[in-house]
């Protein structure tokens, strides 16, 4: 089976198109980022939308657009699952930016992985980490609403909820051709989404199973 993790923006299936649209700007310049006081993005959604997977996507793709070299060095990623406080945690963010920047733009890079599980008093020290203008930071979580304001205020947020049917029946069709089987027909993949909730953990295995079962198209 192929690897089927998206690799590039282009591979993704996103909400909407206002979330594609955005992107695209940011990376061409249109939309100036980080600036006037946002350094982060916040990609809010469901689970096994992809969001973890398109943060260290995102990192490098703007690092090329900034600065013209495809190699980044890999962001630092932190998982807020409450194993680490909040000083601990942000001591080695802190750290890593004493040091000069690897990436010919100048920006450290970091991942702040569910952070709706960071405590009220936690969210707020992280949003006075955002306020240093050498960094760019992706924030992931499946509750907005969990989030501090202050802290989404320093936030490009970004709906990173399952994407429509149809974007989804194309992205599956592809893979499917990609991996040398038979496309499956609408109907199975409606029942694929439905029973997946839109959760690509779900949907890609399904998919390949069904697609498994029926006769690879002649070469």
């Amino acid at each position: 089976m192929i690897n089927t993790t998206p690799q590039k923006t282009a591979d993704m299936v996103f909400a909407n198109t206002t979330t594609e649209e955005l992107i695209t700007d940011i990376f061409s310049g249109d939309y100036d980022f980080p600036s006037s006081g946002k350094t982060a993005l916040c990609l809010f959604g469901s689970y096994g939308t992809g969001k973890t997977t398109y943060a260290s996507i995102f990192c490098k793709e703007l690092e090329l657009a900034k600065s013209r070299h495809a190699i980044v060095a890999n962001p630092m990623l932190v998982t807020c699952d409450k194993t680490e406080n909040i000083t601990q945690m942000l001591s080695r963010c802190i750290a890593s930016t004493n040091f000069l920047s690897f990436n010919h733009s100048g920006y450290h890079y970091f991942i702040f992985d569910e952070v709706d599980n960071l405590t009220a008093s936690a969210q707020r020290a992280l949003k006075s980490f955002l306020n240093q203008n050498d960094i760019v930071c992706v924030l992931t979580t499946n509750y907005l609403d969990k989030v501090d304001k202050g802290l989404l205020n320093r936030c490009v947020a970004l709906n990173f909820n399952s994407g429509s049917p149809h974007q989804v029946k194309l992205r599956v069709q592809h893979l499917l051709q990609q991996d040398g089987l038979a496309p499956l027909s609408d109907e199975l993949i409606d029942d694929i989404i439905q029973k997946s909730e839109g959760t690509w953990r779900n949907i890609i295995p399904a998919a390949f199973r069904l697609a498994k079962k029926q006769k690879s198209p002649k070469p």
